[in-house]
């Protein structure tokens, strides 16, 4: 990412953070099914992750609470154990330190991306 990309970042206001791992929905995708269009509506619809296994997929689904379908998914507590930096998209393992914002949409930026931010806000 260069800094002209990190131009949709500015005047947002940032806190440090760390972010949590989350449980997640687990769900084993086969190969036949991954293109039906009731699968993946579903399942993108909400934060997920496609995990590739021999014979299809294994799918996580970010789990905020609340009941779900015991019989086609399995909870995985802590699961959900990164996230991605919004600038550079690498992963952000859960509990490193991070950049969250405080108000507004949610925008998470690792340290480094949030260095390249803060030194391009500062340059002539």
């Amino acid at each position: 990412m260069t800094d002209d990309g990190l131009q949709e970042f500015r005047g947002l206001d940032f806190i440090e953070s760390r972010v949590p791992p989350l449980d997640a929905l687990s769900i084993f995708v086969p190969d036949e099914r991954a293109q039906e269009p009731n699968v993946t509506q579903f399942l993108r619809s909400r934060p997920s992750r496609w995990y590739p296994v021999a014979g299809g997929h294994r799918v996580l689904v970010l789990h905020e609470g609340g009941p779900y379908d015991q019989e086609r998914f399995t909870l995985e507590p802590h699961a959900w154990d990164h996230d991605h930096c919004a600038a550079c998209n690498n992963d952000i393992p859960a509990m490193t330190l991070c950049w969250v914002t405080g108000n507004g949409r949610y925008v998470v930026l690792c340290v480094a991306c949030k260095g390249r931010l803060d030194a391009s806000a500062t340059t002539p």
